[in-house]
């Protein structure tokens, strides 16, 4: 067994760069316990136990200023802090990934019920759900509407679908053919795409206020099925 190992053996052995090792020694974090006397440096047995620690200590996601502190500080309450810090946080990434899993699930239904959905397509919807909802919506508020869609049978919810299709066809018509929005007919459209729209939502009028709000900030994003910025807001004119 070595006794030292030089900067480049212990690149090998820990599958660290030597730019790291540099790194790690140049912010006092990790430095070899002896050098030659050309000033090279020469890494302990016990030097590559420290290393095996930092390691382990940053697969937990730690910021190297924190493993720093827990290794030369050694204080019982930091440890604690910094633990408490991280359960917080793998909390939370948890969360997310159950987010995620709620919304593949969701655009699993959308593709058993349309075939002619694409992967950009699933993918860009997929990614707006994800950065939006965090933004306009809590988890509970994105539960909530997931579960009143899931409480709709197949049959109901395309029927829904056609619906809301053959309604949207008819606002658009209405709009090419330069019927202002406060035209009586318009207004009846309106109301009638509103109400299947929001019927997601149990009508909940917070909820409707924070969804009209992320339409209203987002203009032509992907959640709104083929409605663009223009008809959206001549839908919403309409509903005024």
């Amino acid at each position: 067994m070595n006794e030292y190992w030089k900067i480049g053996e212990l690149a090998t052995l820990s599958g660290l760069t030597l730019r790291t090792l540099r790194y790690y020694d140049q912010i006092e974090l990790f430095s070899p316990s002896q050098y030659t006397d050309s000033g090279h440096r020469l890494y302990t047995q016990s030097d590559l136990a420290k290393l095996h620690q930092i390691l382990a200590l940053k697969q937990t996601g730690l910021s190297l200023d924190d493993i720093r502190s827990i290794m030369t500080k050694k204080e019982k309450d930091l440890t604690i802090n910094i633990i408490d810090t991280q359960i917080i946080r793998i909390k939370k990434d948890i969360q997310v990934q159950q987010s995620l899993l709620f919304e593949l699930e969701h655009a699993l239904k959308m593709l058993h019920r349309n075939q002619t959905m694409s992967v950009d397509e699933l993918t860009t919807l997929l990614g707006a759900m994800k950065v939006y909802q965090e933004k306009y919506f809590t988890k509970e508020q994105v539960d909530m509407m997931k579960n009143y869609y899931d409480q709709y049978d197949e049959e109901t919810l395309e029927a829904t679908e056609q619906e809301f299709t053959m309604t949207l066809e008819a606002i658009q018509l209405e709009k090419e053919n330069g019927t202002p929005p406060n035209n009586n007919k318009v207004q009846k459209l309106a109301k009638q795409w509103s109400d299947i729209v929001y019927s997601f939502t149990g009508y909940d009028q917070t909820l409707k206020k924070q969804a009209e709000t992320f339409h209203a900030e987002n203009p032509n994003n992907s959640l709104q099925f083929g409605i663009d910025a223009e008809l959206y807001q001549y839908i919403q004119r309409a509903l005024k």
